[in-house]
């Protein structure tokens, strides 16, 4: 049993406290400890994992919450053994080769819970500092607990606690299905009868997939997600890499009430999906910007639609590949295209990664192309945006452009991502956070894209944008082909 002690060796006054102490907990669990496959949702992480290491911290999940009060530390330390307890995604250990790649369950485990002790009250910085150091140190994904906690103390009661999760055993729905767990530390989360008292789990979806139907499935997915291949471009950004300083790969975070207005109407007029409408202005944008007829992004795909998973923690998630086509159209035809193409992908979300690798890999050597699979979209599939009413007038949609707000945060030089755009609602504001290579998306560029991607959704509420006349609109140029290019195959 290992026990890591979260925020171990750093002083205290780096967060605002006054002081910084550790719990170890004992978390027994019944049962014994088993090894098991690893489910196809987690073989795609790893394979994350894998090609990130050793700086694999880019992939943790890190979260905060705000207790109630009330509350004595006692309670708050006993509700996080629960949790440990009451849930093996959280007892999960990775096995290396040769006894594995597999997954063990362990039943008996110790977590180490910082508590940080701020006085009167907790200062601005001290909270997302906690949560910025437990998420920024990879995880042991062997012989480590996948989880970091910390308790933020002040006037004698905790008042916050912060997380990090390992990637590889729990995604961000699970998260939240944790958060329902703790809902008794909480102000405002209320019982909900639908939640299984033993949610499925893991090894549960492990055990379906090397069943006749996860067979049949998989099968399936992986004849759909081929299609795609061979009608794919090669990339979405055919360009050369730059030479850039450090951080290559930077993160930019862009708040728009305007997309919060528009996105929803047009999913209502389109009877679309929001995230189908973001998709198809990132493939508007993206294939304008560099004269393709077609666009191809990955989807992330949480796999929950089936009730048995609701209430279920652990790794399900996995990404998919969607292509839609640009020729002759406007961006309504874009939403109109994307929809099908969504949900068709997002069927067969679930599916064995290392087969399809395989297949891909056989699909470049028939085309004579190296695939570029490293543009993204996460639209969370929950995100709370008001819902559609009647079509925003003009002055409504520019005055919420108006109030759009970005920020480059701290960057990485250890990324797969070209891009990728994690997208979140909020009520009235759109979040997008993107990682951008800035050696071959230039961070000017990059913003540039955003709000191109606002400006001609925004636009597409009261009429036609021809994806065509995006430069028109927009401070985006189509890249030049000269002497020295051909189009051939989408490439």
């Amino acid at each position: 049993m290992t026990l890591d002690c979260p925020l171990e060796g750093l002083q205290p006054a780096a967060f605002g406290v006054s002081g910084l102490r550790h719990h170890h907990l004992e978390c027994r669990a019944e049962g014994e400890a088993a090894t098991l496959p690893m489910t196809w949702a987690q073989q795609h992480m790893l394979m994350l994992f894998q090609a990130l290491e050793p700086e694999t911290q880019s992939l943790n999940l890190q979260v905060r919450l705000a207790l109630r009060d009330g509350l004595t530390l006692d309670q708050v330390l006993e509700a996080l053994r629960d949790l440990v307890v009451g849930h093996e995604a959280l007892r999960t250990r990775y096995v290396p080769p040769p006894e594995g790649p597999a997954q063990r369950i362990l039943s008996d485990v110790g977590l180490t819970v910082a508590v940080l002790d701020c006085g009167e009250q907790v200062p601005d910085k001290t909270l997302p500092a906690v949560v910025a150091e437990l998420g920024g140190q990879r995880f042991d994904i062997e012989n480590g607990s996948p989880i970091r906690a910390a308790v933020i103390v002040a006037s004698g009661s905790p008042r916050h606690v912060a997380f990090a999760f390992s990637h590889l055993t729990n995604d961000m729905t699970g998260w939240l299905w944790l958060k329902y767990h703790l809902r008794a530390l909480l102000p405002d989360i209320p019982d909900d009868a639908r939640v299984p008292k033993v949610p499925y789990l893991m090894r549960d979806a492990a055990e379906w997939e090397s069943s006749p139907a996860g067979i049949r499935l998989g099968s399936r997915a992986l004849a759909q997600h081929e299609a795609t291949y061979r009608a794919m471009p090669q990339t979405m950004l055919p360009r050369r890499l730059q030479e850039v300083e450090a951080p290559r790969f930077r993160y930019l975070q862009y708040t728009s009430p305007m997309l919060a207005t528009a996105v929803p109407y047009l999913a209502a007029r389109h009877n679309a999906t929001p995230a189908a409408v973001l998709y198809a202005g990132v493939c508007s944008v993206a294939g304008f910007v560099s004269a393709l007829p077609g666009a191809f992004i990955q989807l992330t795909v949480g796999n929950r639609l089936e009730p048995k998973l609701y209430g279920a923690v652990g790794m399900y998630t996995q990404d998919v590949p969607a292509r839609v086509d640009l020729t002759d159209a406007s961006v309504a035809d874009v939403i109109d295209r994307a929809t099908p193409a969504i949900l068709q992908a997002a069927r067969f979300g679930r599916y064995p990664p290392l087969e399809l690798e395989a297949a891909r890999r056989r699909i470049e050597l028939d085309r004579g192309v190296a695939f570029d699979l490293s543009c993204w979209l996460n639209f969370v599939p929950i995100a709370r945006l008001a819902p559609a009413g009647e079509r925003p007038s003009a002055a409504v949609l520019e005055q919420a452009r108006a109030q759009a707000r970005w920020r480059w945060i701290e960057g990485t030089d250890n990324s797969t991502s070209t891009y990728f755009v994690f997208a979140d609602g909020f009520g009235d504001r759109l979040v997008l956070t993107l990682i951008v290579d800035t050696a071959v998306l230039p961070a000017d560029e990059a913003l540039a894209w955003v709000q191109a991607i606002e400006r001609v959704l925004g636009e597409s509420v009261a009429q036609d944008v021809a994806v065509a006349s995006i430069g028109e609109r927009t401070e985006l140029a189509q890249s030049a082909r000269g002497d020295g290019w051909t189009l051939v195959d989408g490439n």
